[in-house]
């Protein structure tokens, strides 16, 4: 980036102190936010990650860049304008003066190369739509376009910029282009102009000089940055105090929406609104603890709401489950029935005995039983004895598997369905859960297993659960409808937290963001000041000087110039001096003292060897200047177009007629709006407003559509302007060679009233002379006095003769009168 603060862009600026500041990081990133854009900014603003702009390679020393004049403005259907006009103009250094009178569309040729070259129009340019919604011509017989055709130094026919829309299409819908002779069109962008037009703007609406006339300092202070080119440091810092004020009023909406929500809360009877109400009284809000109660995550309970969730939390086993049971309980009884009646229970000692007889074979073979001396323990007893004890021990242990089934059964069951559980012991009756069919049911389950015979628990088992099942189903059916009734009526105070949280999230958020827009602003209102003053330092001697010219008989000596202040504070401060005495500037200087300070530090910023721009377009820059600056002001204008293409639109005659007694060198264009909107453009001679007044009324006089009294009163007003016009001209071109003061002619003008009174002081001398004029006149021409007498009294609504012969008349008395 370069250093120089009168080739830098002001974002160029601004990162170099951005650069050069100690801020924490998230002030930097609003202010690199700003810089990109007024959605990158409130993208940060609302959460999302900082971008950072690369700074931009090192560019070489710039060199003077390539002129560019104007040759034509070219309009159809835009503004004032119907049928196609052009302005064509000299595409070089000299002054053109461009004049009509108010309406008659001068103005829009203006505004409308404005538009082509910039895309926007200060006279719109942050006013509400209603200002933008009379751009198209409602006379345009085709689709409304602007050609600007530009005369660039070094190239023969330079080339075109063109913008165009379509039918219907609104102002932004347009379709703009570049266009050098034998090139193909380019995009207006390829001219280079962006940051040259923020640096050196060549366009001077009279609106930004009007913007002096506000009356507010602050209004003041921002004119006079834009006419610097600092536009762009005005609307950036005003993007950040604006996400100041906004971001300061999110950070409160929490707290002020807190007292509502702790009212709610404390009408609630759910044992939540308790847990929320603890969580905002400390300093900061436990949010993660209010949001958990918004979602169940961690609901409070009171006595009825445990068993309830309890009930609708309790599970019985799969009834298939008991059904296997029961069936093998039931085998094992069928086991142990079948073994009844039968030595099964004393097998196991038979057994016992046998094996112990064995044992005394299988040592003393062949001898009688020890025991009962009859048969002989042979072998043949050995494996009788053996297949005895095989039987006897296999329905032993049937007997003992049949009784271990029904154990197991019996404490199966009992693990599968647990005794009563307590959320069935209680009186749930004010929730609208009867749980006492439930406990009767589980009651009857209990009873079966802890006392039943195990026969009466084979045959009753599956009944006693499927009791309890049905009946459990019923008290879970009414405890969840009796949950849902509690959360239906917590879920709006739910929602009501919820939203809080939320508000209150972006409340912490804003607080973040508006503790560093306050050091962004304060940043920016420091690194303001800086870029401010030395942006105006360069201009602020040759506005002086050119002060000094377009003063003339001023006795207001300018001094220093400073933009000074921040926020509601920010002013100019000019250093002045009425008459040797220093002054307030606000306080002494005339509107037109005003709008030519602004002129005077326009003209230095927009005519630097760095500016593209070999032309200058000024609208109505005389407005509210006594006649004494007028002077001064063609002067001014004069110097410039020495090195510059100079355009001034005015709808005052005193510029052309000052140029006129100066002897200055100018072309006087003369447009003209005739009905339907259709615009003409003449020539010097043309362009004399007393031969503008009579083509004026030449054209009424032939409108047969205006009422007889209407068109005479017009046609007499016309006559009248022309002739008083022609003797004021008379009049300063005579003082100006006798040496009197511009005010003394000026107030000699103003006295004059009436056309009587001013013909006596241009033909005689003294105003007062009215009564020797009768001779003059007809001295001057023989239809002088006819004439006088019948604009006098048509234009007061009285009879008036032909309008074509009096018109003729009327011609041929005006040029007399300017030759006299």
């Amino acid at each position: 980036m370069t250093d120089d603060p009168q080739t830098s862009t002001v974002d160029q600026l601004i990162l170099d102190h951005l650069d050069r500041a100690d801020l924490p990081e998230t002030a930097q990133d609003l202010i690199i936010a700003a810089l990109l854009g007024e959605q990158h900014l409130n993208d940060l603003l609302g959460g999302a990650a900082p971008e950072r702009p690369r700074p931009p390679a090192p560019e070489p020393e710039p060199s003077e860049p390539v002129g560019t004049y104007l040759a034509s403005i070219e309009v159809t259907g835009f503004r004032g304008i119907g049928p196609t006009a052009t302005l064509n103009l000299i595409p070089g250094p000299g002054l053109t003066i461009v004049t009509g009178r108010n309406g008659s569309g001068k103005s829009s040729f203006a505004e409308a190369a404005e538009f082509a070259l910039t895309g926007d129009n200060k006279r719109w340019a942050g006013r509400s739509a209603i200002w933008q919604d009379g751009w198209r011509n409602l006379h345009a017989t085709t689709d409304p376009r602007i050609r600007v055709r530009l005369g660039v130094e070094g190239h023969r026919d330079g080339a075109t910029v063109e913008c165009h829309w379509a039918d219907n299409a609104s102002l932004a819908d347009r379709t703009t282009f570049l266009q050098a002779t034998g090139q193909p069109r380019q995009a207006i962008g390829e001219l280079g102009w962006d940051q040259p037009l923020e640096l050196y703007r060549p366009i001077l609406s009279y609106s930004e000089l009007g913007g002096l006339l506000g009356g507010r300092p602050s209004e003041m202070h921002d004119s006079l940055q834009r006419i610097l080119g600092l536009g762009r440091l005005v609307d950036i810092e005003k993007m950040l105090k604006t996400a100041r004020r906004d971001t300061d009023q999110q950070r409160k909406r929490a707290a002020e929406q807190l007292p509502t929500l702790k009212t709610a809360l404390a009408g609630h009877p759910d044992p939540r609104a308790r847990l929320a109400e603890h969580a905002l009284a400390g300093r900061a809000a436990e949010l993660g603890q209010l949001e958990s109660l918004t979602t169940g995550g961690k609901a409070a309970d009171d006595a009825n709401v445990v068993p309830i969730r309890q009930l609708d939390l309790l599970h019985l086993p799969h009834r298939e489950d008991l059904v296997a049971d029961v069936d093998r309980l039931r085998a094992a009884l069928r086991e142990i029935d079948d073994l009844a009646g039968t030595p099964a229970e004393e097998a196991r000692a038979l057994a016992g005995l046998l094996r112990d007889a064995l044992r005394h074979q299988n040592h003393h073979p062949d001898q009688p039983c020890p025991v009962c001396g009859g048969r002989t323990l042979d072998e043949a007893w050995a494996t009788e004895a053996q297949a005895q004890v095989q039987h006897l021990t296999v329905r032993a242990e049937k007997l003992d598997a049949a009784h271990r089934a029904v154990r197991e059964v019996r404490r199966g069951l009992r693990n599968r369905m647990p005794a009563l559980p307590p959320a069935l012991t209680l009186d749930l009756t004010s929730e609208q859960v009867d749980t006492g069919d439930a406990r009767a049911a589980w009651h009857a389950w209990d009873h079966l297993l802890d006392a039943g015979d195990i026969t009466d628990i084979a045959d009753a088992a599956l009944v006693v659960f499927d009791a309890v099942a049905e009946a459990l189903t019923l008290v879970q059916a009414a405890a969840r409808q009796a949950l849902e009734r509690r959360q239906q009526a917590w879920q709006p105070l739910a929602d009501q937290i919820r939203t809080w949280i939320d508000l209150e999230r972006a409340s912490r958020h804003a607080a973040t963001m508006f503790t560093a827009l306050k050091t962004a602003v304060s940043m920016m209102q420091t690194a303001g000041a800086k870029i401010r003053n030395d942006k105006l330092t360069p201009v602020a001697d040759e506005a002086t000087r050119i002060w000094n010219i377009l003063r003339q008989d001023s006795n207001v000596a300018l001094g220093g110039i400073r933009l000074a202040g921040t926020g509601p504070q920010r002013r100019v401060d000019l250093d002045v001096e009425v008459d040797g005495v220093p002054g307030a500037a606000l306080g002494v200087m005339s509107q037109g003292e005003l709008h030519s300070l602004a002129l005077a530090l326009f003209l230095p910023r927009a005519t630097v060897p760095e500016s593209p721009f070999r032309f200058l377009i000024i609208d109505d820059p005389v407005q509210s200047m006594d006649p004494a600056k007028v002077y001064g002001l063609a002067q001014v204008l004069a110097d410039v177009a020495q090195h510059r293409q100079v355009i001034v639109f005015t709808h005052d005659d005193r510029l052309p007629a000052a140029v006129r007694h100066l002897q200055l060198d100018a072309r006087i264009l003369a447009v003209s709006r005739l009905a339907g909107s259709h615009v003409t453009v003449t020539g010097s001679r043309e362009g004399d407003p007393a031969q503008r007044y009579l083509a004026d009324a030449r054209a009424i006089a032939h409108d047969t559509e205006m009422a007889d009294t209407v068109r005479n009163s017009i046609v007499c007003n016309l006559i009248r302007d022309a002739l008083e016009y022609t003797c004021h001209e008379k009049v300063r071109i005579r003082s100006f060679r006798t040496g009197t003061s511009v005010a003394d002619t000026e107030a000699a003008i103003t006295e004059a009233e009436g056309l009587r009174a001013t013909l006596a002081l241009a033909l005689l001398g003294d105003r007062k002379r009215v009564g020797d004029l009768a001779t003059e006149l007809s001295k001057l021409h023989p239809a002088a006095p006819r004439v006088v007498k019948a604009a006098n009294t048509g234009a007061h609504g009285g009879p008036t003769a032909n309008l074509d012969e009096l018109v003729d008349d009327a011609r041929r008395v005006v040029e007399r009168l300017s030759r006299a």
